[in-house]
């Protein structure tokens, strides 16, 4: 857990226990006013306020995940917390009450057994992350007691209890119970499922039929398809890359390119400004030719440290090309330990299907798109295709993608579970709207303006 996220938990547990209030400070009977009642249970004007606080800071720390300031302070963003806050607080009312009613909050020994094991793991991860992000370097070199001494200092400075964990564990059951008493009759037809994927066949067609490229970009994102257009091929590739002195000098020349490049747009921009005095356009005329001189000077440095990489390659590359040509099919095994692309690493989103290329893609190197698209048949190999970035590119043609839609049967199974899942989630989220509404809760949120 990052320590950002780690202080959002924290905080969050903090404000649940404590009865501190962002918003206000009341004297206790004003804290004690009762907003919400159902049943015996109330939620007094203090719970509201805490649950408030508490959805304040999730809005600051995600809107600080997008590098964007919200103020916490401003009227219209607390009334939105406190809409959320009282939202949240009746449902867990009622979902409460319809627990009891049902009896799913009677929990069996296994229940309970499995709750303290959550509970537990849980706890033991706080603590964790307590020693590795909140504890001093001092504090974290401790052993045995006296380590657990520091990290309960901090817990009980953060104002955290086990029984907190004890009895979210306890609710995450009941919650499960009570969902799973919602959504068992809930059921997918398989028209529906046909209905979904002849819908999304129809969508991807539309959107990738006369655009491959768009197809192969979204690939690289690991996009499931319902269907592909023409001309796309899958190709692997072993990648020998520059050795680490060549590389770094490469990068060297490089940046002299791009400071002479700076160095004669500066002096160009004096040349065409109509204000610069004769003294400074002259001395720009001159910035100008130095700047030249030096950007053919590193142009040049580039183009022979890229020679001497690509020499320093030749041998390794050459021994590829040969293992190859003797034993074809020892493609496999070459890129497992010759390969220096993570993408072609074993494991990869990639490595076992290949790299969808098409004619005309951007998002490669045009190098390899170039070589990749010239193989003729499936198997072919190319030679050695010198990269504009890396080194040496080995590329194997290994097949094609079926144009047109995926088969239905291939997808059929997952079709089938997401439509399940989002209707047992709507099913679900309507029961308990329903429920809300009818669950007869007295309100008084005029008390929540005093």
């Amino acid at each position: 857990m990052k320590k950002k996220a780690l202080l959002a938990v924290l905080l969050a547990m903090s404000l649940l226990l404590s009865s501190c209030a962002l918003i206000v400070k009341d004297p206790a009977v004003d804290a004690a006013t009762v907003i919400l009642k159902l049943g015996d249970r109330e939620v007094t004007k203090a719970e509201v306020q805490r649950s408030t606080t508490y959805y304040l800071n999730q809005m600051e720390q995600y809107n600080a995940m997008f590098g964007q300031n919200l103020d916490i302070t401003s009227p219209d963003v607390i009334a939105s917390a406190q809409d959320t806050a009282v939202a949240q607080l009746k449902q867990d009312m009622v979902l409460r009450a319809k627990s009891a009613e049902l009896q799913l909050d009677q929990l069996t020994e296994e229940e309970l057994a499995s709750a303290e094991e959550d509970a537990q793991a849980s706890w033991e991860e706080l603590k964790d992350d307590i020693k590795n992000y909140d504890l001093s370097d001092e504090e974290k070199a401790l052993e045995g007691e006296e380590l657990e001494a520091a990290i309960q200092a901090k817990l009980d400075e953060y104002g955290i209890k086990y029984e907190t964990y004890q009895a979210q564990a306890k609710d995450n059951i009941v919650s499960k119970k009570l969902k799973d008493y919602v959504i068992k009759d809930v059921a997918v037809t398989d028209e529906e499922v046909k209905a979904d994927y002849d819908s999304k066949v129809a969508a991807d067609e539309e959107k990738y039929k006369e655009d491959a490229n768009a197809w192969v970009s979204a690939d690289q994102n690991s996009t499931t398809f319902y269907y592909t257009p023409a001309g796309i091929r899958r190709v692997k590739q072993i990648l020998i890359k520059f050795k680490a002195d060549d590389q770094a000098a490469i990068d060297e020349a490089k940046k002299a390119v791009t400071e002479a490049n700076n160095n004669l747009t500066a002096a160009q921009d004096i040349l065409d400004d109509e204000e610069a005095s004769a003294e400074d356009k002259a001395k720009a005329e001159e910035d100008k030719a130095a700047a030249q001189e030096a950007l053919d000077a590193a142009n040049a440095a580039v183009k022979e440290a890229t020679e001497k990489a690509f020499e320093n390659l030749d041998a390794d590359a050459d021994a590829v090309l040969e293992a190859l040509a003797a034993d074809p099919d020892s493609w496999d095994k070459l890129q497992e330990e010759k390969n220096e692309d993570p993408g072609m690493k074993p494991g990869a989103a990639h490595a076992e299907k290949g790299y969808s290329v098409c004619e005309g893609m951007t998002s490669f190197d045009s190098a390899f798109v170039e070589a990749a698209m010239a193989l003729q048949s499936v198997g072919d190999t190319t030679g050695k295709i010198r990269g504009e970035s890396y080194g040496y590119y080995i590329i194997r043609y290994v097949g094609d993608e079926p144009e047109g839609p995926v088969d239905f049967d291939s997808v059929k199974e997952d079709l089938h579970s997401k439509l399940l899942s989002d209707k047992q989630d709507e099913t679900y989220k309507t029961t308990v709207d329903g429920w809300i509404a009818n669950a007869g809760i007295k309100e008084d949120l005029g008390a929540l303006k005093n």
